[in-house]
């Protein structure tokens, strides 16, 4: 056969290319088969998961951390190598020289970062049936499901045939198909109290002669109108949206999770869309899978799946890419190296926890829209979960963690204002109305000083103790004080007693109180209904002593076979036969006559330490965990008004449990008060508004101050080239700065345009600016011109930050806008 002569030619757009070679998905998959293209695959798989498949080898490098060259040279010589293998064609430049890249790309383009290239689809396609392959055959030599349990999602088919769309809804709960921990008090909800409505939700889901992204917007909308308010989980999600569908057509739709989805995006080169969209893309990618290898996948499971009726192709490869999660996620980590793979920001994040750890706190400063508060949540669950983080989450899952962390009282969030002061901070009075509708004012403890108190409340080693995370310490008294046969019979026997037996059993709205004259209403409300399972409980044994401490672990009970004090709670004691004096951590308070009441001065950390001094302390221990403080627009509030005389103690230093450890009586409660080694402050400042210098160095000292500077986005909707010219009206250096992959150590330049007295990271508008499409795709580009980035240029114009000449360009976006 003859060698045909092909040329590479440069079209009106400026785009290089020698047009079809004729090389089929086929022959390349036979390409990739051969042993001797292998030295070439990761260069290949690497331009492959970028974006449309194209990029420079400088962006590549950047990405994956090998030098440009590498790359270069792989594809090159790739290239050279499938030219010879073929023996059919040969590509020839302008000059009739000899050229490769070609072969393997479609066409490439000059940029100021370098020249791009972009693989050719036939290649693309290959490469994705190759790594496709290689799973399969993984997934088939591993164990059954990879180890897994997977029998349960054809059960809940099987389970789900016949029945009522809303008893299909309910039996997602607890099935491990969902978001259970979050959904099924949700769907436990709705069917239970909003039935009928949410019946004909889950109609509207599975009409299926409505698109189903149409579909999947109105079942979120609608099942968030029948939640109350203020729930922020409302089981509205893709997630269980898809597990409803599955249940009811399991040949049309299979189980969702954005894990999975993000996995197969990256693993094969797909670009991911956003939420609302993305199920019916990974449907679309799941039945591309089927048409193809479904049969295959479903027979390496049939030994496991045999005994039930459905056994949707779709479900089997699903449970493939469930199963084998961790090893995609490994092979992509594989084709990088482990310091110079990360991207700048990957780096940049590393960076910051580090610092953070160090000095315990950090403000993020930078111009409107750099990311500062985007980045808090990323931070925070890196400081915090760093285990979680290492299972390389989505950005959705590490909100999700960030909201948990917040849930389990981790992390506390507040934004700084001017009214904002030392008794909403640390703590201070506050008026409440008493039984007798008398006015009294009790302290409350503000924002960061009950962040203080969890970070240091200990943490129970030994779960069997049964001391809840969040209990709270109750006096109860054992037929009054001294030595008696109740309390003997309780320590005998693990429990407390109580009396006012005449009440009878069960006490409701329909007791009659008149029997004891009212007595003893609030202690047995108390003693039934507030004292929780895991709560502490002191034995009174003088006014100023206990003689034991339990921890509740039954619910109340009333038993007829004692002759009196027959309200019982079963108790496990952790010491008994004590003589402890509690009056000094008591606040300096003796106990009073109340049978039952809560000490609200002692805290767990008082407990430990009793626990400590009877050598039972091995049933707690100190709190590690890291825990939060997020404060947005610091500068906002009147920071040293705010903070008081606990400026000092910010100091990692000054930290309880340091050298120099310091503590202050507060003014209010007359209590000590520190601040736990554990506890970190975040805060966040916008640097354009000029106010940076209005905080004091007593404050600035104590914080490591980082800044955040406008980068890049490589996501759908980012407007490069805008970002890039007005990016140029604050930095000279821009082409540099892109260059090195957006570094954020790298010194910036000011532009002509910027005026002597600003730095361009202080007033450079942020890339957040430049996302031009909204959830829904829709483009917003003319709305964030007109009403967002103009008007924000033009203020800066006035105020001197930018010189009149940026005027031209001013002129030239409201052309763009209003076209």
């Amino acid at each position: 056969m003859a060698v045909k002569t092909l040329y590479k030619t440069i079209n009106t757009n400026g785009e290089y290319s020698c047009g079809d070679i004729g090389v089929t998905t086929d022959e390349w998959l036979d390409l990739l088969n051969d042993e001797k293209s292998m030295p070439y695959h990761e260069a290949l798989l690497c331009f492959l998961r970028q974006k449309e498949h194209k990029a420079t080898c400088t962006k590549v490098s950047q990405v994956y951390g090998k030098p440009a060259q590498y790359y270069n040279s792989k594809v090159y010589n790739f290239s050279k190598w499938v030219q010879k293998r073929l023996n059919r064609f040969s590509v020839k430049d302008a000059d009739d020289k000899d050229t490769y890249w070609c072969i393997t790309m479609q066409k490439g383009w000059d940029t100021k970062q370098g020249f791009q290239w972009q693989l050719r689809d036939e290649l693309v396609e290959a490469l994705r049936i190759y790594l496709m392959k290689a799973l399969i055959d993984v997934f088939r030599n591993g164990k059954p499901f990879n180890g897994y349990y997977e029998e349960y999602k054809w059960d809940l088919l099987d389970r789900s045939v016949g029945k009522d769309v809303l008893a299909v809804f309910d039996g997602l709960r607890g099935k491990n198909i969902i978001d259970n921990p979050r959904t099924d008090s949700v769907i436990k909800y709705l069917v239970e109290n909003e039935a009928d409505k949410t019946r004909v939700c889950c109609q509207h889901l599975i009409d299926e002669s409505v698109p189903l992204n149409d579909r999947l917007a109105a079942f979120k909308a609608e099942i968030k109108a029948l939640c109350p308010s203020k729930w922020k989980n409302t089981a509205n999600d893709e997630r269980t949206a898809s597990a409803l569908l599955t249940c009811v057509y399991p040949e049309t739709y299979t189980f969702y999770k954005d894990e999975i989805y993000k996995n197969i995006c990256d693993y094969f080169g797909y670009t991911s869309r956003k939420a609302g969209k993305k199920y019916e893309h990974f449907m679309e990618l799941v039945n591309g899978f089927v048409k193809s290898y479904g049969e295959e996948i479903q027979q390496i499971m049939l030994n496991e799946i045999k005994g039930f009726k459905n056994k949707p192709l779709n479900l089997a490869v699903q449970t493939l890419f469930w199963c084998m999660k961790d090893y995609m996620k490994e092979e992509l980590k594989n084709k990088m190296t482990t310091e110079t793979n990360n991207s700048s920001k990957e780096t940049w994040y590393d960076d910051v926890v580090r610092t953070w750890e160090r000095r315990k706190n950090v403000v993020l400063y930078g111009a409107p829209g750099t990311g500062k508060t985007y980045d808090v949540p990323e931070l925070a669950v890196r400081l915090c979960d760093p285990a979680f983080m290492a299972t390389d989450p989505s950005r959705e899952e590490i909100v999700s963690r960030y909201n948990q962390l917040k849930t389990e009282k981790r992390i506390a969030f507040t934004t700084f204002h001017q009214s904002l002061d030392y008794e909403d901070w640390i703590e201070g009075l506050r008026p409440v109305v008493n039984e007798n509708s008398q006015v009294t004012y009790k302290i409350v403890s503000g924002i960061f000083k009950k962040l203080c108190e969890e970070a240091e409340r200990p943490v129970v080693k030994d779960k069997q103790v049964g001391i809840a995370d969040n209990a709270v310490v109750w006096k109860v008294s054992l037929q009054g004080t001294g030595d008696n046969d109740v309390r003997r019979e309780c320590m005998e026997n693990s429990h407390i007693r109580i009396g006012w037996d005449g009440y009878g059993p069960v006490i409701s709205d329909e007791t009659d109180w008149s029997v004891y004259n009212g007595e003893g209403k609030q202690i047995l409300d108390a003693y039934i209904n507030k004292m929780k399972i895991g709560d502490i409980v002191m034995s009174c044994y003088s006014s100023q002593t206990i003689d034991a401490i339990g921890v509740v672990i039954g619910d109340y009970e009333f038993e007829d076979k004692f002759p009196n004090y027959k309200r019982v709670r079963r108790v496990n004691w952790l010491v008994k036969n004590i003589n402890e004096n509690i009056v000094e951590m008591n606040d300096g308070k003796t106990m009073t006559l109340g049978t039952v009441y809560r000490l609200n001065s002692i805290t767990l950390d008082n407990v430990k330490s009793i626990l400590e001094k009877y050598n039972t302390s091995s049933k707690m221990e100190e709190n590690d965990k890291a825990y939060v403080m997020v404060i947005d627009e610091l500068n906002r509030g009147n920071v040293s008004k705010v903070f008081g005389e606990l400026i000092t103690l910010l100091e990692a230093d000054k930290r309880k449990g340091r050298i120099n450890a310091e503590s202050v009586v507060l003014p209010y409660s007359k209590k000590g008060f520190h601040i736990p080694n554990n506890v970190y402050l975040i805060a966040t400042m916008n640097t354009a508004d000029r106010s940076l210098g209005s905080l004091d160095y007593a404050i600035r000292r104590r914080f490591a101050f980082i800044a955040e500077k406008p980068f890049g986005l490589d996501v759908e909707g980012f407007d490069e080239e805008l970002f890039e010219k007005v990016s140029s009206l604050f930095v000279k250096n821009f082409d540099d700065y892109k260059e090195s992959g957006w570094d954020q150590t790298m010194k910036l330049e000011s532009a002509d345009t910027l005026s002597e007295e600003y730095k361009p990271e202080d007033v450079w508008i942020g890339h957040s600016y430049f996302l031009m499409q909204d959830e829904e795709g829709e483009d917003n580009t003319s709305n964030r011109l007109l009403y967002e980035i103009i008007p924000l240029l033009e203020e800066y114009v006035r105020d001197g930050v930018l010189t009149a000449e940026v005027q031209d360009v001013i002129d030239e976006l409201y052309k763009q806008a209003t076209e």
